[in-house]
């Protein structure tokens, strides 16, 4: 079973998961990034909520790969406004994972479990989304014991 990490991280705290996912299952690891990088946490949350209210998100930085040799691919964000960030959709509507298995993991501040994985849905209906993954300072949740009951 081959797998691949695409990953988002402003603050670390997802890239620290990633990680994790890739000594575990020798994945490869694919950063994406916006064109123009988000700044601190106020100006990041104003852009993110400009991006909303415009409809308009961010361009990407980085290429969409081949995802063709992977059976698993791991998503992991940081939660925005309720979500998946929108660069971060962007490089999901462009790359081909229909017929993958995809197993999300999520990083927020307090909320956001459901919302994400209802947009993940709708943006991988060919997909088999499995072992959803979410942790936020509320609710912290057990990477290991996570990483450790997928099969």
């Amino acid at each position: 079973m081959k797998c691949a990490v695409v990953y988002y991280s402003k603050t670390g705290v997802t890239k620290r998961i990633a990680d994790k996912i890739q000594a575990k299952f020798a994945a490869d690891v694919y950063l994406v990034e916006p064109e123009k990088a988000y700044g601190g946490f106020f100006s990041a949350v104003a852009r993110v909520v400009g991006e909303k209210i415009s409809r308009k998100g961010a361009a990407l930085k980085t290429t969409v790969s081949d995802f063709a040799p992977y059976d698993i691919v791991f998503i992991g964000f940081p939660v925005w406004a309720g979500t998946v960030p929108d660069f971060l959709q962007e490089y999901i509507r462009k790359a081909d994972l229909a017929g993958k298995r995809v197993i999300p993991f999520a990083t927020a501040s307090a909320t956001g479990k459901e919302s994400s994985l209802k947009t993940l849905n709708a943006l991988l209906p060919e997909s088999t989304i499995t072992d959803y993954f979410f942790t936020s300072r509320r609710q912290p949740a057990d990477v290991a014991a996570w990483l450790d009951g997928i099969n």
